[in-house]
């Protein structure tokens, strides 16, 4: 009963919040949008997200053991709802495996999913790895949904989202964040100098630090190493000098003249 009473509040309130929008110009009704992880908590809907890869098919990209960015991630959705609404999965979240052994997944893409009354909707989505060492999804590979990766993170997988650049210079350039690839690390994944110059300009683009492109060194201040010699020190010095000189030059015009007297 509890639920029931919390799933209509939370309708409610997203109708309400949407309704200055609710009427298009034909004056049809338009379906709310609810996030994902929110229709999943109240329960409006049954999901199973898994990786879309089949070992099975051919490929035409695919990893060494799978495809793990472009549209490599399905859901299939039931809504259990009696309204039709508009759910959403933002990128820049973090899909969660049931086994450890899977990578996690970075929504690279904000999706859609249309929802009609008791209808079941499939469709595959945009996610890239975010782990390298560790397995591609595949179908049989559950995940759930979990938090937005960290700020960095968010704003890269959403510069990837708004520059269509779903593809193997981005995954780098992912990985390069995630995992400190290195270069040698990523030409085992089909890189080369060109594409890790473009996925370091992705990743000075959303001013990212890697060990792709680390941070300039602070320069240091320079030190002036010179020695300044105050004048009245040095006429001092030299003028010291030249008396001790006279000095002795004397001491040894009297020895002489001693030592001839004696004589």
């Amino acid at each position: 009963m509890r639920s029931r009473i919390l799933l209509v509040l939370i309708i409610t309130a997203f109708r309400t919040l949407h309704a200055d929008a609710a009427n298009d110009s034909l004056n049809n009704s338009r379906p709310i949008v609810i996030p994902l992880k929110t229709a999943i908590e109240s329960k409006m809907i049954e999901i199973r997200i898994s990786g879309s890869y089949n070992p099975r098919q051919y490929y035409e990209v695919a990893g060494k053991d799978g495809v793990h960015f472009g549209k490599c991630m399905e859901a299939i959705l039931k809504s259990k709802l009696d309204s039709t609404v508009i759910v959403r999965l933002e990128s820049g979240t973090i899909l969660i495996p049931t086994d450890d052994s899977f990578q996690k997944m970075l929504v690279t893409k904000e999706v859609l999913f249309p929802l009609f009354p008791g209808r079941v909707y499939r469709t595959r989505f945009y996610a890239m790895c975010s782990q390298m060492h560790k397995r591609s999804p595949f179908i049989f590979a559950d995940y759930t949904v979990g938090e937005y990766a960290d700020s960095s993170l968010v704003r890269l997988a959403r510069h990837i989202d708004k520059t269509y650049a779903q593809n193997m210079i981005a995954q780098h350039a992912v990985w390069a964040y995630t995992d400190s690839a290195s270069y040698n690390e990523l030409v085992d994944y089909g890189a080369d100098s060109n594409s890790i110059l473009q996925s370091i300009a992705m990743l000075n683009e959303v001013n990212l630090n890697t060990t792709l492109n680390p941070p300039l060194p602070v320069n240091e201040p320079a030190t002036d190493n010179k020695i300044t010699l105050n004048t009245y020190l040095v006429y001092g010095g030299l003028g010291s000098i030249a008396i001790l000189a006279f000095t002795s030059v004397l001491l040894a015009i009297r020895r002489k003249r001693k030592s001839d007297h004696l004589v």
